[in-house]
């Protein structure tokens, strides 16, 4: 069992037990200081509290709204970042490259296909800068890790001194959570049993160990849009696009509305709707015509007629789906001038093969990083285990 740990708040005399911030955040939520529910997470990230424990804080944070706070989501994201594995600052010093990162909460109970990783790609063959973070699937099918691995990338293979390296040559690279996050595995379990959207699902996407300058994020609910909008200010985000389909999907649906809240460099939040006719110029397609496949490999099949431009790029659903979320990252990446352009930028690199050739040079990537982790675990190795 995890020891029993008391501290105290910094600038105060008052001591702070886990026990006690849970039995708060049970009775008196309201009176709870974003910093206290932040300690409690970090209690959890250094494996000083139960399961049960776990499972207490996630019910608690959910059940009375706390973890839909800006300011409790913005310090637990930031002990996220303080117990991860720090990405190094590129070099040379400074660069002006804007990265940008699309991923969405999950919990939105949809499984379609994996929209976010391959209009990620789609992006950086149209010229955008992307350090995409995520996982395997939790609920879905399929996750982004997933499909990558399927399509034989060594995801778990880059590491951080690897990050800036892939993305000056690729412009494209993906940061594997367990690789980056190994804290989060402290969760992990009570995540799996509990089965609901929790202030993880949130925290996820702010966590990206690049810290990319702007994003376009998903979520599962409306209500969290403008929460989401405001903790990426108070993370120091430049701007940043947040997305919800009205029918809950956490990407910008291809079947009708989605409402967005734009947050800009002033800080400023604008909230408005996005449509796929009206605003991309694209018809609108059912979301039953983009669900996920039965298995990675049936999505990495997908990915491959698609980046190769064998699907339609006018008429079929998922093309149209990844067009649209790669059109809407592109223009917060600043190489799109508006939504339309975004929309031609976006089936330029598929059809010209860009797209295809950023996967491509990702994978070969991930080789070497995978090669260079083997010769080391082999230099490392006790000379009998080589034998």
């Amino acid at each position: 069992m995890p020891p029993t740990t008391t501290t105290t708040a910094p600038g105060t005399s008052q001591q702070r037990s886990l026990k006690a911030v849970l039995k708060a955040l049970v009775l008196t939520p309201q009176l709870v200081p974003a910093d206290d529910v932040a300690w409690a997470l970090g209690e959890i990230m250094a494996e000083r509290a139960t399961a049960t424990q776990v499972a207490a804080f996630m019910v608690s944070l959910r059940a009375h709204g706390t973890d839909h706070d800006p300011a409790v989501i913005a310090a637990c994201a930031r002990v996220l970042h303080d117990h991860g594995v720090p990405v190094p600052a590129p070099e040379p010093q400074p660069t002006s490259e804007i990265i940008v990162d699309m991923v969405g909460t999950g919990g939105d109970g949809h499984d379609t296909f994996n929209v976010s990783t391959t209009a990620a790609l789609v992006a950086a063959g149209a010229g955008a800068c992307v350090a995409k973070h995520g996982s395997r699937a939790s609920s879905s099918a399929c996750g982004s890790a997933d499909l990558l691995e399927a399509a034989g990338c060594a995801v778990a293979a880059v590491g951080p001194t690897h990050v800036h390296e892939i993305l000056a040559k690729t412009r494209f690279c993906f940061l594997f959570a367990p690789r980056f996050h190994p804290a989060m595995r402290h969760a992990a379990p009570v995540r799996r049993e509990l089965g609901i959207p929790s202030l993880f699902n949130v925290l996820g996407p702010l966590a990206n160990p690049a810290h990319p300058h702007r994003a376009v994020i998903g979520v599962y609910a409306p209500s969290l849009g403008p929460v989401v909008a405001r903790a990426l200010h108070l993370l120091g985000v430049d701007q940043a696009l947040v997305v919800c389909g009205h029918e809950g999907l956490d990407e910008i649906s291809p079947a009708g509305p989605s409402d967005a809240w734009r947050l800009h460099s002033d800080g400023s939040i604008v909230h408005f709707t996005l449509h796929p006719t009206a605003d991309f110029g694209l018809p609108a397609v059912p979301l039953a015509t983009v669900a996920g496949g039965a298995t990675a490999a049936d999505n990495v099949q997908i990915l491959t007629e698609l980046l190769q431009n064998k699907r339609n790029l006018d008429s079929d659903p998922v093309a149209l789906y990844v067009i649209l979320n790669a059109a809407a990252l592109l223009v917060v990446a600043g190489t799109a001038k508006d939504w339309k352009h975004g929309v031609q930028l976006a089936r330029e690199s598929i059809a010209q093969g860009k797209a295809w050739e950023t996967l491509q040079a990702y994978k070969a990537m991930t080789a070497d990083a995978s090669k260079q982790q083997q010769d080391v675990e082999m230099k490392d190795a006790p000379a009998a285990a080589r034998k």
